[in-house]
């Protein structure tokens, strides 16, 4: 018998008295995949939900994240302004530094300087001194080379010379170096009784030129006729001077200390 519209309206009018038949009536008339897009609509609606609170989360933790960038950038930019500030004191300190270097090392200079002449000046002071000591005891100084010691003041020196010149033995250049000469003493000679003059250069610290100044002064003093006995004196001596001394033979004493020269100084 043919379905009509009556029995589809009849069959309306029960489903809509009984929902069970609905439900069967659907699991009969749709397929499973029909059937399961509410579940899926559900479970899309639940991860879709789920997505937003992740994407919240997300967003909560990208906001704290920029927040403490932002907190990092702060400090790092207040870290970099106290690094350039001290810096800047550390090159003002060095530049300060530099200035009191410099004026140091100009002190030290200075100092050295002054070290440097107070030494020149204590040397001559001690040179003067030595130099007195020997004209004042020449007896004592000299008596073991000379016997009947006597210094030959600046005068009576000066008066020999000058004869010297006048005869045309020495030249007035001579002269000039003769009377720079530290001590002349004149005597005999303690072995055999000659006459003999003594010339000495008297320094605190003997170097080499005043051997040489000894030999050229002794043997321009010695033109005038008696033989002269050439003599460093002082307080200690340079060893090149000493060789030189022993080489030129030229007579040392040190300390009062007589240090004959190989050769006969006689």
């Amino acid at each position: 018998m043919p379905f009509t519209v009556e029995d589809f309206h009849d069959l309306v009018q029960l489903l809509e008295e009984r929902p069970q038949w609905r439900a069967e009536m659907r699991r009969l008339v749709m397929s499973d995949e029909y059937l399961a897009i509410p579940e899926q609509i559900a479970e899309l609606q639940r991860q879709t939900a789920e997505l937003q609170r992740q994407t919240g989360e997300i967003q909560r933790q990208t906001a704290e994240l920029q927040r403490e960038t932002a907190e990092l950038g702060r400090r790092l930019e207040q870290l970099r302004l106290d690094m350039e500030r001290r810096f800047n004191d550390v090159d003002e300190k060095i530049d300060r530094l530099q200035g009191d270097v410099g004026q140091l090392k100009s002190d030290v200079g200075q100092l050295k300087g002054d070290m440097g002449q107070l030494r020149g000046d204590v040397a001559q002071l001690k040179g003067n001194d030595l130099e007195r000591r020997y004209r004042e005891h020449a007896h004592a100084f000299f008596g073991n080379l000379v016997r009947k010691c006597r210094v030959v003041g600046s005068q009576e020196l000066s008066e020999i010379v000058d004869e010297a010149i006048d005869r045309g033995v020495l030249s007035e250049s001579d002269r000039k170096n003769l009377m720079l000469a530290d001590l002349v003493v004149r005597g005999r000679w303690r072995t055999d009784g000659r006459p003999v003059m003594v010339l000495a250069e008297i320094s605190w610290t003997v170097d080499l030129s005043d051997v040489s100044r000894a030999t050229d002064r002794a043997a321009l003093l010695a033109k005038l006729g008696t033989p002269v006995v050439p003599v460093v004196a002082g307080a200690s001596v340079t060893e090149r001077a000493a060789e030189m001394a022993r080489s030129h033979n030229v007579w040392q004493m040190l300390n009062g200390l007589i240090i004959e020269p190989p050769a006969d100084a006689s």
